[in-house]
């Protein structure tokens, strides 16, 4: 039976289960807003496996979809128009958002890779930096917060409290050209009290 539908075009390729109520299709669509999909369809929606490709916003998407949703497994790019990398995720996804563990690259050569919340960077993940730095630990909100461990290029490397991205509350200081330790307090990124340990 053919299907119809006000916003949308698409080709019918495939079917997978034996019921009718619940049968899934692998489908080409296109969208008014230049959205291009291909991949399984369920109940009128994104649904299982497929690719979701806008050439106008330069962005692609593949992997799972629940209910028209990305969720589950899945790796999205965006490119700038030269066609270089601008973003590139590649991890869980859940209710359209990066949530769970994956990979999110800044650009070239800056990356996290850890936990994500509602696409934000929220418990445990690393940070490396385009300067060469590296952040290991907690983070909240897309900022450094709760325990964390930060090396320098230049062999520095701070381990302590983070508080909103500032070092703020216990830790300690390496200094790697000078070969000395340091413990103390820190607020606001700034130290305000300590003491050479070695």
């Amino acid at each position: 039976m053919p299907f119809c539908h006000d916003r949308i075009k698409y080709s019918l390729k495939k079917s997978f289960n034996h019921t009718i109520e619940n049968r899934s299709f692998y489908v080409n669509i296109y969208f008014n807003n230049n959205d291009i999909y291909h991949g399984q369809w369920l109940n009128n929606q994104k649904h299982g496996y497929g690719k979701l490709i806008n050439k106008f916003n330069r962005y692609f998407y593949e992997g799972e979809f629940f209910q028209n949703k990305k969720h589950g497994h899945g790796k999205l790019t965006i490119q700038l128009k030269d066609r270089s990398m601008q973003r590139y995720y590649i991890g869980q996804w859940r209710n359209d958002r990066m949530n769970g563990y994956g990979t999110l690259y800044v650009n070239q050569s800056a990356y996290y890779e850890g936990e994500f919340r509602d696409s934000k960077k929220f418990g445990w993940g690393k940070m490396y930096y385009e300067n060469g730095d590296m952040y290991e630990g907690e983070w909240y909100n897309n900022k450094r917060h709760g325990l964390g461990l930060f090396l320098t290029v230049n062999g520095d490397r701070y381990e302590g409290h983070w508080f909103e991205d500032n070092k703020h509350g216990h830790g300690q200081y390496y200094f790697g050209k000078q070969k000395r330790l340091f413990e103390g307090l820190w607020l606001n990124n700034m130290c305000k009290s300590a003491e050479q340990i070695s």
